[in-house]
């Protein structure tokens, strides 16, 4: 596999949109957003995966600015979020959400990743009212019966890594799950602001004890079918998140009726790496089409107007600048 390690000329000018880099206090730690566009458009919200940070959507934002009031943030206990002394589902709840009364978001769209996903969704269990949307990406929803506490029974965490150079932490960086990616330049742009300095030395960004009093719950299935917003899914073609064909499968059977399901072909996990100028098209997508809906109507909570769900396969042709869906 060819690595791309230059950064191609529209990375370079995303790097260089105009944008602000600010910090509310919520709940005694101040909490790291990126904030791109105009207030009076339609505002939306990206959470990243476990571990990660707002700059793993910088690009995002500032691609997508000229259309919407667009925000990254990283949750307490990463990237340049002040660390808690415990953590707990409500805490992630209120970190978003306290990052979208700070920005004034009326009616925000809210997208997750991975673990984002889940935070977006318990988030939406609390504020699905106040919300036009919610994009879960590459995270599924299992019933109750299938459904496991991811991070039960790991052992206690262990005290920060500390090392003299921060090449060290940096040559070390690799994605979880595991997985290749042929856009070098967004690992080493991401591991290179995964790092921190501090008084003994170079550290990852994350707390280690994030998740040593976590619990997601097991009540997904029953938050998603109680939402009163619309709800989309968004997924890597060849995720090792889940069984691309069971999972797609069940969450069909779970969202509601008309929620649009978008598989980003030849892609994984970490499909906005894989594909980043296709995955902001796809959300582009998604964004219009939940401002064109409801948030209720007369088929119950979560509905949407449209009779049958959809799937579209995103593709990309040998030209990279040339992306198209059919």
């Amino acid at each position: 596999m060819d690595l791309i390690t230059d950064r191609p000329q529209w990375f370079k000018e995303a790097l260089e949109v105009e944008h602000k880099s600010s910090k509310v206090n919520i709940d005694g730690a101040d909490i790291h957003f990126l904030e791109w566009g105009d207030p009076q458009n339609q505002s939306v919200i990206m959470l990243h995966g476990n571990h990660a940070h707002a700059h793993w959507f910088q690009f995002i934002g500032a691609l997508l600015s000229d259309k919407y009031h667009f925000v990254v943030m990283s949750f307490s206990g990463m990237g340049e979020s002040d660390w808690r002394s415990s953590y707990e589902r409500d805490t992630f709840i209120e970190d978003v959400w306290g990052v979208v009364t700070a920005t004034k978001m009326e009616k925000p769209i809210v997208v997750g990743h991975s673990f984002g996903g889940m935070v977006s969704l318990v988030t939406a269990g609390k504020y699905s009212s106040l919300m036009k949307g919610l994009l879960l990406v590459d995270f599924i929803v299992y019933p109750p019966e299938e459904s496991a506490e991811w991070f039960h029974g790991h052992p206690k965490s262990r005290p920060p890594q500390i090392r003299d150079q921060k090449e060290d932490f940096t040559k070390r960086f690799r994605l979880m799950p595991a997985q290749e990616c042929v856009n070098q330049f967004l690992i080493d742009f991401i591991a290179d602001k995964s790092i921190r300095e501090t008084e003994d030395g170079w550290s990852w960004t994350f707390d280690p004890s994030t998740y040593d009093t976590l619990r997601i719950g097991s009540d997904h299935a029953e938050i998603l079918s109680n939402l009163e917003c619309p709800v989309g899914f968004f997924y890597g073609e060849h995720t090792v998140e889940f069984n691309s064909r069971s999972g797609v499968s069940g969450m069909k059977d779970l969202l509601p009726e008309g929620s649009p399901i978008v598989a980003l072909e030849d892609s994984q996990h970490h499909l906005m790496l894989d594909k980043p100028l296709e995955f902001v098209e796809e959300l582009d997508k998604f964004i219009q089409f939940f401002i064109e809906q409801k948030a209720k109507t007369s088929s119950g909570p979560g509905a949407v107007n449209r009779k049958n769900h959809i799937k579209i396969i995103a593709t990309q042709s040998k030209d990279a600048n040339n992306i198209k869906a059919t």
